[in-house]
């Protein structure tokens, strides 16, 4: 019996400490009310039963959105930032900022952090609605908490920063093709225009999604991948035991074990620290570490070169103060500036080039400012004067009777031609891989053909272009189709590829040819 007893008495004791390590937050509501023009401060409850202070990387997700008529237009925004959570309870106030109109904000928090494993704490959805009225105020106590728990794999824990991209992709796709199923109207007529506006989109909608889906797969296979090379992992584990955190970067696969990478790091002190490199088959290759402490490597080897030694003396002697050092790594080949400036505003620029980590060339390159330029200012500004004086009163005037006649006899705008050359540039752009500039050079084409075929006499926006031929009962579906792609491409919504540009080339050239 009294070893049962005491057995109980050591569990009862062993059960704290075994969960005594742990963090949990916490907050009282699930909804916020604010007035428009108040400054949305919530207060998050931390409990951190380490006994140390818990550096991490705090995540939201804010989704807005806003209700205008029977439409509903939403955007997400998610970010990530160093996070310091004391040791102990707790209270930080989190400010979300304010809004002059009414809205809705859907916000999600997780913090992450690493403490013998990597770990994690996820907060449920909350809403912040800003209300234009007190009354509409509606703060009730529903406090909501989460404690923390082991994260998942390394491409779970990362993925925020790779997300943004797809959110904003899908969220293009929502705002384009979502909104048209919201619409609601009494009138008939009104129903069979929505219902026919979306069976148009519906093919452009499918292509868009299923590319949206393939790049989905893809970079998580991807990143699977990178999560699976232990060289890379080595590195990335070293930066997070030095303070580091994952701030961002992008992922560029060509397949699901092939393409590059470049992840960015920031610590509390503001230092930053990337990896960079590609995958090939799986292999990491041209792998790069760029750190502070790289850096610093690199530039003590520089200050032992000695024409470096002599051109720093030299320019010491002439009044030449050091001003900052530009970097730009590579895995072989690395280069470095160091950059000067005296009193008078000259600049002088030590260049470093390095091979394999060893200083291969340095260089000393000085600006070409003139001296005593106020010497020889004031006769050229003397001359100037006395030149526009005889030019307003001789040459002027017979200069703009010369432009009026010539206004006269102008010939009147050939916009076809303009719009031939447009479509001739997009076609090189496009060569040149300035893909952005080749959709967007293509859809200006058209637009500015049909706004002049149409007797506007000004090149009109996508929407107001499409607005008018509707009214004007004028085909509209394959110009509409030929904008919506060049505007996802423009604003980095879709992938580009010479299939779609080239079919988008065809639909310019038939209308104005």
């Amino acid at each position: 019996m009294k070893r049962a007893l005491f057995l109980l008495i050591l569990i009862s004791i062993m059960v704290p400490v075994a969960h005594a390590k742990d963090i949990i937050l916490s907050l009282d509501q699930k909804e916020y009310y604010f007035k428009i023009g108040e400054d949305a401060i919530i207060n998050l409850n931390s409990d951190n039963s380490y006994k140390e202070n818990i550096n991490g990387l705090l995540t939201y997700t804010i989704t807005q959105s806003i209700n205008q008529g029977n439409f509903q237009y939403s955007s997400t925004n998610t970010q990530s930032k160093s996070f310091l959570l004391e040791k102990g309870k707790t209270n930080i106030p989190l400010n979300f900022g304010t809004s002059d109109t009414p809205m809705t904000l859907s916000v999600k928090l997780k913090f992450s952090y690493t403490k013998d494993e990597a770990r994690e704490v996820i907060l449920d959805d909350i809403k912040i609605h800003f209300v234009s009225d007190e009354s509409q105020k509606n703060n009730q106590q529903n406090q909501i908490s989460s404690s923390s728990q082991k994260a998942s794999q390394f491409v779970q824990q990362q993925q925020d920063p790779f997300a943004q991209q797809e959110q904003r992709m899908q969220q293009m796709i929502n705002q384009m093709f979502g909104n048209q199923q919201q619409i609601q109207s009494q009138d008939p007529q009104k129903r069979l225009q929505n219902n026919q506006m979306s069976q148009d989109s519906n093919a452009l909608k499918q292509q868009i999604q299923n590319q949206l889906q393939h790049k989905q797969r893809m970079q998580k296979e991807f990143q699977k991948e990178l999560g699976k090379n232990q060289e890379f992992m080595k590195e990335h584990q070293k930066l997070l035991q030095q303070g580091y955190n994952l701030t961002g970067g992008s992922l560029n696969p060509e397949s699901n074990n092939t393409g590059s990478f470049e992840l960015n790091y920031e610590n509390e002190e503001g230092e930053q620290a990337q990896l960079k490199g590609e995958l090939d088959k799986g292999n990491l290759k041209n792998f790069i570490k760029d750190t502070p402490q790289s850096r610093q490597k690199m530039l003590e080897e520089l200050q032992k070169n000695p024409e470096f030694q002599k051109y720093n003396e030299e320019l010491k002697k002439e009044g030449f103060n050091q001003q900052n050092t530009q970097y730009t790594i590579e895995q072989n080949n690395s280069l470095m500036n160091i950059n000067y400036i005296n009193n008078k505003n000259q600049t002088a620029t030590i260049k470093a080039e390095f091979v394999n980590n060893t200083v291969e060339k340095v260089e000393l390159v000085k600006s070409n400012k003139k001296k005593r330029f106020y010497l020889w200012f004031i006769p050229i500004l003397l001359v100037c004067g006395l030149l526009y004086y005889l030019y307003t009163k001789y040459f002027k005037k017979n200069k703009l009777e010369e432009e009026i006649k010539k206004k006269e006899v102008e010939k009147p705008f050939d916009y076809k031609k303009e719009a031939k050359r447009l479509l001739n540039k997009s076609r090189q752009l496009f060569e040149k891989k300035k893909y952005k500039d080749a959709y967007g050079t293509a859809a200006q084409s058209l637009r500015l053909y049909l706004s002049y075929e149409n007797g506007l006499q000004k090149e009109l926006t996508n929407d107001d272009l499409i607005k008018y031929l509707k009214e004007h009962k004028k085909n509209y579906k394959e110009i509409k189709e030929c904008f919506d792609f060049c505007s996802l491409v423009e604003f980095a919504k879709y992938q580009p590829n010479k299939k779609d540009f080239e079919k988008i080339v065809r639909i310019v050239e038939k209308r104005i040819n």
